[in-house]
């Protein structure tokens, strides 16, 4: 197993501690529920257990504030933050926005629903006491995760580094060591482990942080089932770890298998990673225009040069698998590890790139759009469109929101008003972010 740093050693177990008194204050309330009186006995219990839990998210805060500046200290860096966090501004919140007082009232609403659909109530109670254990863990875990990003956000050119926790899968391997600037987070597939560590810089070089180090340090039979048979071949014979695992994601098929199937035969398949106007495959590798979109996958590579190993390697660089740059922990390709964000198509447009790249420099200012996070610009775009429908505009072809508009100023609809209305009420739920909590 890696070893991480100190900090996040004694931070993950300082919230799971807070995790298990919160879950002890749970259970110490939901014993005071009546199944002949749930309503008016939990009330009760409330009364004890919501200040309980927000002390506790109190603390939590406050572990998730310390966290970063432990972890910099350790590192033997500092950086003034510009803000303090506030601990008692994120207790009574709970991880979905609302007021916690609604999340505790949850289980109890769930456990009646359970009774009045045959249920016993025995075993009601103990599925709502589950319940009740898994938010009460979120609600602290969240908020301490709050505060962390909160406290980073407000250091200059301080961001996070993902470290890998061993066995890791492409995806999570294709991204070790991303330094993030901004993000307060990284979304999760199931079961993810992987862990972000403040940090001014990528210290690169062992396997929680480096793509090829960890690669290496699989075997043969690892490599393969990691990164498929083909793509494991590639990256030996020294593609991009990063092209390989992207070009899976666009992957199309011209052609049937035996059966008749379109199941996945190797030969015949595309991928459409990187073929767009101005993306890595086109702008970033020679001849790459010239393909006409077409970009075979590692896996046709091999299979149409068969045993000659010279006409495949030149396939794999004319295809964009092996760079100029050579395999590069940070990534070959400019701007391939923090990049320009998704507005600004990659830093083509020069007023947004000139944004970021002041923001590297002298630290964001988060009202600029060109330098926000994914979420929160979905958030700002939320609200700017809601903002326009209550002035009874249609935000889609508003002027001050689509100046390239093909139409402006068609008139609101019911239905674009009710979707916006949706559309700003998910966002706001979740800060922006795709997967809550």
């Amino acid at each position: 197993m890696p070893e991480y740093p100190a900090a996040a050693v004694g931070h993950d177990a300082a919230m799971k501690q807070l995790q298990v008194l919160a879950v002890g204050a749970g259970r110490a309330a939901w014993r005071r529920l009546s199944a002949d009186n749930l309503s008016g006995s939990w009330e009760a219990a409330l009364a004890l257990l919501q200040p309980a839990v927000e002390r506790l998210q109190i603390r939590a805060a406050v572990e998730g504030a310390n966290y970063g500046v432990d972890a910099l200290a350790e590192q033997g860096t500092y950086v003034l933050p510009a803000a303090f966090v506030d601990p008692k501004s994120l207790a009574g919140v709970a991880p979905d926005g609302r007021p916690l007082a609604g999340l505790l009232q949850s289980p109890v609403l769930q456990v009646k629903g359970w009774i009045g659909a045959g249920i016993p109530p025995a075993q009601a109670l103990v599925m709502g006491r589950s319940n009740l254990d898994m938010k009460l863990q979120t609600t602290i875990a969240q908020t301490g995760g709050v505060a962390s990003g909160i406290d980073i956000a407000a250091r200059p050119r301080v961001g996070y580094v993902r470290m890998l926790n061993p066995p890791s899968c492409k995806d999570c391997v294709a991204l070790a060591g991303k330094f993030y600037r901004w993000n307060a987070g990284f979304l999760r597939h199931p079961r993810c482990d992987c862990r972000h560590i403040p940090s001014r810089e990528n210290d690169a070089g062992d396997l929680t942080t480096d793509p090829y180090a960890y690669f290496h340090s699989l075997s043969a039979e690892d490599q393969a089932r990691t990164f498929t048979v083909a793509g494991a071949r590639a990256i030996n014979d020294g593609a991009d770890i990063f092209q390989v695992v992207n070009a899976q994601r666009g992957l199309k098929f011209t052609g049937t298998s035996a059966d008749g199937s379109r199941r996945g035969q190797a030969a015949g398949s595309f991928t459409k990673e990187g073929t767009s106007k101005r993306g890595n495959f086109r702008t970033a590798t020679p001849g790459g225009a010239r393909t006409n979109g077409k970009r075979l996958t590692p896996d046709a590579i091999y299979q149409l040069n068969g045993s000659n190993r010279e006409a495949a390697m030149a396939d794999l660089r004319k295809y964009g698998y092996v760079l100029p740059g050579g395999q590069n922990p940070l990534g070959s390709i400019v701007g391939q590890r923090e990049g320009y964000g998704a507005l600004g198509h990659g830093g083509a447009y020069g007023a947004a790139r000139q944004r970021v790249e002041d923001a590297i420099v002298a630290g964001r200012d988060p009202r600029v759009r060109a330098t926000m996070t994914e979420a929160e610009r979905r958030l700002f775009d939320a609200k700017a469109r809601w903002e326009l429908v209550q002035q009874g505009v249609n935000p889609y072809t508003a002027p001050s929101m689509t100046p390239r508009a093909k139409q402006m100023n068609q008139p609101l609809t019911p239905q674009i008003a009710a979707q916006v209305e949706k559309d700003y009420r998910r966002w706001l739920a979740t800060g922006g972010q795709i997967f809550p909590g």
